[in-house]
C-alpha cells in the first residue's frame, strides 16, 4: 500500500480527489465542531500530508470556510464535504469520500472525546483532547 492512490469524490461527483499512499494516522473525532459539519455525532478521517491529497478534478466547485483550527473544504453544487486543510501542513480527508476506490479505514483512537455525545464502544483510546505527539494534553478517558 505505499503508493496506492485513493480517490473520491462528492455526492454529485462533480469534484473528485485523490490521496496517495497510506494515511499517517487515522481515527474519530467527536469535536463540536465535526459533529456541527457533518451532522453526526462521531467524524471517520484519514491525515495525509498535504502534498499527497490533490483536487483531480471541479476545483471551480471546491468551496471552504476557514475556522481558525480547521479550512474546510466542500462541493458548491451539491454540498458533501470532503476535506479539511489543518495547519503544519496536513490535510484531513473524510474517510468515507474515499471507500469506492478501496480505502479501508484503520482508526488508531478516539480524539476530543471531552465533548462527545456517543459513546462507542471498541478497545480504542479514547483522548479528552489529543495524544500528546499530536500537541493535546494526551489525558486519557480510557
Amino acid at each position: 500500500m505505499n503508493d496506492r492512490i485513493f480517490e473520491g469524490s462528492c455526492l454529485c461527483g462533480s469534484l473528485a480527489i485523490e490521496a496517495v499512499g497510506p494515511p499517517l494516522t487515522e481515527g474519530y473525532c467527536h469535536c463540536e465542531s465535526c459533529r456541527r459539519w457533518h451532522a453526526a455525532p462521531v467524524n471517520a478521517w484519514a491525515l495525509w500530508k498535504s502534498a499527497r491529497v490533490a483536487v483531480l478534478r471541479g476545483e471551480s466547485q471546491l468551496q471552504s470556510y476557514d475556522t481558525g483550527a480547521s479550512h474546510r473544504h466542500w462541493c458548491g453544487q451539491c454540498g458533501a464535504g470532503l476535506f479539511n486543510r489543518k495547519p503544519r501542513g496536513l490535510t484531513v480527508v473524510y474517510a468515507n469520500v474515499l471507500g469506492k476506490s478501496g480505502y479501508n479505514h484503520h482508526p488508531s483512537c478516539h480524539i476530543h472525546c471531552d465533548e462527545s455525545v456517543l459513546d462507542l464502544k471498541d478497545d480504542l483510546p479514547q483522548y479528552v483532547d489529543m495524544p500528546a505527539e499530536w500537541g493535546g494534553t494526551g489525558q486519557r478517558i480510557r
